[in-house]
């Protein structure tokens, strides 16, 4: 086994933007071998591995079904060529650079002369 760290920050917290982000850190005992994991009693049952595969399946198809259904519907996913896109993200960048949201949103549509 081998200690991993791990860092990050929280900018949202249920639901909520934070005014300052959080960072938070910390480490873990990395396996490195099956026999590891088995050694410790942590190889999951076969049940779990069926479970975990299932899932793992179910999602990928739930994700393409749903979108052939939007995509049948003519619903397509924004992207930056969006002028509506753009300005939204626009106002989160400058919002998460410590702007108020009408600030963000006065310099977004002045950048994007809209």
């Amino acid at each position: 086994m081998k200690t991993e760290t791990f860092a990050g920050t929280v900018e949202n917290a249920y639901g909520q933007p934070l005014s300052t982000a959080i960072k938070f850190s910390g480490s873990f005992e990395a396996y490195e071998s099956i026999e590891e994991v088995k050694e410790k009693n942590e190889y999951p049952k076969d049940s779990e591995i069926v479970s975990f595969v299932n899932a793992k399946s179910k999602a990928s198809k739930r994700q393409a079904a749903m979108t052939s259904a939007l995509e049948a519907a003519g619903i397509t996913k924004p992207d930056l060529s969006d002028s509506g896109v753009q300005l939204k993200t626009m106002v989160k960048v400058l919002v998460a650079a410590g702007k108020s949201e009408d600030q963000a949103l006065q310099i977004a549509k002045a950048t994007l002369g809209l």
